[in-house]
């Protein structure tokens, strides 16, 4: 408990020293508007041939013997492995193979106990919190007994043999056909027991990568101009197919006049932008830089929650009024739909309702 109440009071000490000391207004960053629209839409692009083949690996099981199979997808950060994922997880054919389908959020914590309390929470809608793990096991028979079953396990990074084989004991008790779909930033985890054929994800094409910018940025309206698409496509160049990198920069241009601003934002921001996969986490500070003081405010408090954690909107936005953040709910609101176009927040699975929380790469700017 000492360790947990230290661990706190050290987070907030970061959150007053980013507040007086490194988030300082610039005057331009005044005039940045918040977002009056609804939160965005999740906007796939270039991924309906990714999410047919993984389909196809996870209903046609051609003669696999094995009760539980584990499929990865191997891609680096920000390629929208998790966005495939939901994909093949809301796929008609998908629905009709598995009775049952469960999605969890894993991250570098691989805790079997934790994993099996989140399987039954997602199933039941209820707690699992404090139950012993043999009664974990019980009430998971008897939810997956004899019925083909997918389970999601997003943002894995356990590379230990006994890690899965645990999970497996303890879980793994559906009938013939049942798989796992793993994401997975790393090539050894798809190497792991018993992974079928791992499945990388690669970038967008230059079409593609237009094509999901025209839709963020200019609101879907493709532009007559032939220099602004030159511009774009030049912008492209520094998001490498990326679609988090693409989606955070046209969240920084959808306020911008393309045909004045976007040569500008060409020459002067994306100069120090460095290219392979560093870049990512460039083009999110860049987007970080450019928030106003109040929205890095805001983003700074969510240092108290846990990566992974899904965060009930209302409540965040109580808590910035609390702190002084904002100054009314609607406000707050503002601020939030503002952080999502910014590719600072995402649309997670929930059971029942729609729940957000970080994007999994923007955790380490505050």
């Amino acid at each position: 408990m000492a360790h947990a109440i230290r661990a706190i009071r050290e987070k907030l000490d970061d959150i007053k020293n980013d507040r007086e000391f490194h988030l300082e207004e610039l005057a331009e960053e005044q005039a940045v508007p918040l977002e009056t629209d609804p939160c965005p839409p999740m906007i796939v692009v270039g991924r309906e041939a990714d999410r047919a083949e993984i389909v196809r690996h996870l209903v046609h099981s051609d003669g696999e013997e094995a009760n539980v199979s584990v499929v990865p997808i191997v891609g680096m950060g920000g390629l929208g492995k998790t966005t495939v994922a939901q994909l093949v997880f809301d796929d008609e054919a998908v629905k009709a193979c598995f009775g049952v389908r469960v999605w969890v959020y894993v991250s570098q914590s691989f805790d079997v106990k934790g994993i099996l309390e989140k399987m039954l929470q997602y199933m039941t809608g209820e707690s699992q919190a404090g139950l012993q793990l043999a009664v974990l096991q019980e009430k998971l028979r008897e939810k997956m007994r004899a019925k083909r079953f997918l389970v999601v396990m997003d943002d894995v990074w356990e590379k230990n043999a006994r890690g899965w084989e645990d999970l497996a004991k303890y879980s793994m008790v559906g009938a013939i056909g049942s798989k796992v779909l793993v994401t997975t930033r790393s090539s050894k985890v798809a190497e792991v027991g018993t992974m079928l054929m791992p499945y990388y994800l690669g970038g967008l094409s230059p079409d593609e990568s237009w094509d999901l910018l025209v839709r963020k940025a200019l609101h879907g309206e493709v532009q007559q101009s032939l220099d602004v698409e030159r511009t774009g496509r030049e912008i492209l160049k520094k998001c490498c197919g990326v679609p988090l990198a693409i989606s955070t920069i046209a969240g920084l241009l959808r306020s911008k006049d393309p045909k004045t601003d976007w040569p500008l934002f060409l020459d002067d921001e994306l100069s120090n932008i460095s290219e392979g996969e560093n870049h990512i986490m460039s083009t999110l500070r860049l987007s970080f830089n450019h928030l106003p003081t109040k929205l890095k405010h805001c983003f700074s408090y969510c240092k108290l929650f846990k990566k992974g954690d899904a965060l009930d909107v209302q409540r965040l936005v109580h808590l910035w009024m609390a702190q002084g953040h904002v100054e009314s709910e609607d406000e707050g609101l503002d601020c939030f739909k503002t952080l999502c176009w910014r590719s600072f927040f995402q649309e997670v699975k929930a059971k029942l309702e729609c729940q957000f929380t970080y994007n999994k790469q923007v955790k380490n700017l505050n």
